[in-house]
């Protein structure tokens, strides 16, 4: 390779050689008007143009259709002829009509006297970069768009590494406020006090992903009910690199889910009444179908109830019961046998013709579970059991 032919001294060729030892760059050598006056191996790598096809040519064959229209070539070279350098980055062509995103830099040489009498120009190919670049920038407007969703990234250690709208908007925090903290920031001082933060780290790795429901702590210090999940991030080598972190606002819905369980539990305290006709005498009316969550809500309230009032007696009235089967009479049972425990004697009420059919049909065992067909004969059952003889010697008690 040379200088346009011109025959140069054993030092510039030792320079010339440093130049052709450089693939990653094209560093070449213009004239004062563009013209293009030296080559290299990195230039020709970077364009597919060879020595001889370029050499003599003008700068402005690498340039597109559009820059030369608006003689963009002249512009970068007045440019750098005024302020000493200049330095841009865009779209170049190649010698096959390829386009590639370049950094390209102009610097000009002049003489001893000061005259300019040509320029430098080196260029790199950013394509891959500007590629990586984009895609960066496609994935943050994605994830800036994504507002009802904390969606960050952490380091492998749970330093935060980027924000988003979202994060902003369920946290409270600026970007500036965040970056480079402890994801614990954000959980509660009970938490933070357990090391909460890290087990749930730990398990993402462990099981691949780990997810979650708790409290979180805004910027302002109030609470937030969040469904968390955790997602290692590793790098080509499987190493573990960080964490993404997506989060949710959840509080209105566990509101809800309270309200709903509040309103259940009032309808299963209105429909398994627990009352207290005698001294030391319950009477529990079961109406309807019972199912296990009805079943343990009676239960729990029965038990409630006998420790408050110490009763001995325990009445259960099934006359509103419509069928009974096996579940229902385990259900039963079962109430029967905590009473027991509890020092109580339970008796069976209401139970008809068809219930005592039902009950022998289904081969299901009372044990020694006292039974009569109404309520008034379990009340009087109840009375003898309790020692009240007859009932002018006990006060009947409001329910």
């Amino acid at each position: 390779m040379g200088y346009g032919g011109v025959g140069v001294s054993a030092e510039l060729s030792y320079y010339q050689q440093m130049i052709d030892s450089i693939t990653e760059h094209e560093v070449i050598r213009l004239d004062d008007k563009g013209v293009v006056c030296s080559w290299h191996p990195g230039a020709e790598r970077l364009t597919r143009y060879a020595a001889d096809e370029i050499i003599g040519r003008p700068l402005s064959v690498f340039y597109t259709e559009e820059d030369m229209v608006a003689n963009r070539m002249e512009q970068e070279l007045r440019t750098a002829a005024e302020l000493g350098r200049c330095e841009t980055e865009g779209w170049r062509v190649r010698k096959d009509g390829t386009r590639f995103w370049a950094t390209v830099t102009l610097t000009p040489i002049r003489d001893g006297h000061g005259t300019l009498v040509g320029y430098v120009k080196i260029a790199r190919d950013l394509t891959e970069r500007r590629e990586q670049l984009l895609a960066a920038q496609a994935v943050e407007q994605m994830l800036d768009a994504i507002t009802d969703y904390e969606v960050i990234r952490l380091d492998k250690d749970g330093y935060v590494r980027s924000w988003s709208s979202g994060a902003r908007r369920l946290k409270q925090y600026t970007e500036e406020e965040v970056l480079g903290h402890h994801m614990s920031m954000f959980y509660a001082e009970e938490d933070v006090r357990v090391g909460l933060a890290d087990r749930e780290m730990a398990a993402a790795l462990r099981d691949g992903r780990f997810e979650t429901e708790g409290w979180r702590v805004r910027k302002d210090g109030s609470r937030v009910w969040a469904n968390v999940t955790l997602s290692p991030i590793r790098d080509e080598t499987q190493e573990v690199i960080g964490f993404v972190k997506v989060a949710r606002d959840l509080s209105e819905r566990r509101e809800q889910e309270q309200l709903v369980q509040r309103q259940r539990d009032e309808i299963l305290e209105l429909s398994t009444p627990v009352i207290q006709v005698w001294d030391k005498v319950l009477v529990l009316p079961v109406i309807g179908t019972l199912d296990s969550l009805r079943a343990a809500r009676l239960t729990e309230g029965l038990l409630e109830r006998i420790a408050l009032n110490q009763a001995e007696v325990v009445i259960l009235d099934i006359s509103g019961v419509p069928a009974i089967d096996t579940d229902v009479a385990q259900h039963l049972l079962k109430t029967v046998e905590a009473a027991r425990l509890m020092g109580s004697v339970s008796i069976l009420s209401g139970v008809r013709p068809e219930t005592a059919q039902a009950i022998v049909h289904l081969g299901i065992e009372l044990g020694n579970l006292r039974s009569r067909n109404s309520l008034r004969d379990a009340l009087q059952l109840a009375l003898q059991i309790v020692g009240a003889g007859v009932a002018a010697e006990r006060e009947p008690v409001n329910a």
